[in-house]
């Protein structure tokens, strides 16, 4: 029965809980489509602003995310071993990855204090990286920042002031997420073995109040950027957020909500003012949110598997969008915000990266993740590998490029492209790639 308590107080009368029930099941029954907003939009993204983010080597021009395997703990333990290019790439961290602030101490979780702590332990090792910290626009109290909130300002989180799809008046209890796995399973968030000292549950912020995008840019935002680069600012369902209390997704809406239509809308108002006031401090300040404002690109980027003249169409395609920085901000290839390694494995990876150098403008990062079966699960997550092939290529540094890509004269479907340190190219009959460096062909010459 634990299930009739998703989105309403556990004072709720269980006649009332009947109707909100059947009424949730009706609303599954016909598809409806709930109104509202998942995320906080992207009205403050621009291109990044600081220099930090003006890298054209591949070893500090990838993007990785751990939260189904994580490739960091590798790098750390075998980048001296194996002689690689210290890694100066970007990583998002999943709070997954970080336990979501457990176990508590003093019975307080410590989500903010840990991102911090392994920001710190990570740029120790690779001061270049750029560390990406997880934030989500519901009021998940992982850290008592948010907590604090929730319990001293009765208008900073949504409440049932009435009763569901009904302006007869509610019990003003805070509205929290009783449905989702990750609160409801006693070995994860909400495991005794925690010693927390209050039940950890997602309500959700009440964008309508003026005053919140304000707090929620200095007490959440802002000190990201104290030891870390920005934020990786997750949405708000299915998982760990309070959709069902905003009413925005996933079966609920003004129906069955605590939110009526027109709340909703200025909730979801609210919260893009929110969002966009966060991207816009973020990059005016150096820094970057990476869920909206990167452009994550797949679709329509060569890969070993297109013919000779899809590969050569794709490149071109693709190249000239790297020389015109007006359409986009900043594109992560062959990823999506949770990083992976679509389009390529380890066989064709160096023919991938070669395309990348090839098409790249400023501003662009190749998305990498573990070998697959190198990890399993995320409860907690688990490291994974890279092949010592794979990261050599992952982590090279050619330089500056001294010009655009060209098509080699008399070899059709072969593009190449000057670096600093090297001319890379790439046979699309065959996707195979060449990175001639100048030091090794000088020496070559000379000989």
């Amino acid at each position: 029965m634990r299930l009739l308590f998703i989105h309403h107080s556990r004072l709720v009368e269980q006649s009332e809980m009947r109707g909100l029930l059947t009424t949730v099941l009706a609303a599954a029954a016909v598809g409806r489509v709930s109104a509202g907003c998942t995320d906080a939009g992207n009205g403050g993204c621009s291109p990044p602003t600081d220099k930090r983010w003006d890298t054209w080597s591949m070893r500090a021009s990838t993007y990785t995310y751990c939260y189904d395997g994580c490739v960091m703990e590798w790098l750390i333990n075998n980048t001296v071993s194996l002689g690689l290019n210290k890694f100066a790439g970007v990583v998002g961290v999943d709070h997954y990855y970080t336990q979501q602030g457990m176990p508590c101490i003093n019975g307080q979780p410590q989500e903010f204090a840990m991102q911090d702590a392994l920001t710190i332990k990570w740029k120790g090792i690779f001061p270049e990286m750029r560390f990406l910290q997880y934030r989500i626009v519901s009021a998940v109290p992982y850290d008592m920042v948010v907590q604090n909130k929730i319990t001293s300002d009765p208008d900073s989180v949504v409440r049932w002031r009435h009763q569901p799809g009904s302006s007869a008046p509610g019990n003003g209890t805070v509205c929290y997420n009783y449905a989702s796995a990750c609160f409801n399973d006693p070995t994860r968030i909400n495991n005794p073995d925690h010693h927390c000292s209050f039940e950890i549950r997602a309500a959700a912020y009440n964008w309508s109040n003026p005053t919140l995008p304000s707090w929620y840019l200095d007490n959440v935002i802002k000190p990201t950027m104290v030891h870390a680069d920005g934020v990786w600012l997750d949405g708000i369902g299915p998982d760990n957020g309070a959709y069902m209390c905003a009413g925005v997704c996933c079966g609920y809406g003004p129906t069955n909500s605590p939110l009526l239509g027109p709340e909703i809308d200025a909730h979801c108002a609210g919260q893009m003012t929110a969002g966009t006031m966060a991207q816009k401090w973020l990059i005016s300040n150096g820094g970057w949110e990476a869920m909206r404002c990167f452009d994550y690109k797949v679709r329509g980027l060569p890969t070993a598997d297109d013919t000779a003249a899809q590969c050569a169409a794709n490149l071109k395609a693709s190249a000239a969008m790297g020389a015109d920085h007006s359409k986009y901000n900043f594109i992560v290839a062959y990823g999506s915000r949770t990083g992976g390694r679509s389009g390529y494995n380890d066989t064709t990876v160096a023919g991938t990266v070669a395309a990348f150098l090839l098409m790249r403008g400023p501003h662009w990062l190749f998305s990498i993740a573990p070998t697959p079966g190198t990890y399993s699960g995320h409860s907690p997550l688990t490291a994974g590998s890279l092949l010592p092939a794979t990261a050599k290529v992952l982590l090279s540094d050619y330089g500056l490029p001294k010009g655009l890509m060209s098509e080699v004269p008399g070899k059709p479907g072969v593009f190449q492209r000057e670096f600093e340190g090297a001319t890379v190219s790439l046979d699309c009959a065959s996707w195979t790639p060449t990175f001639t460096e100048h030091a090794v062909a000088e020496a070559e010459a000379e000989a």
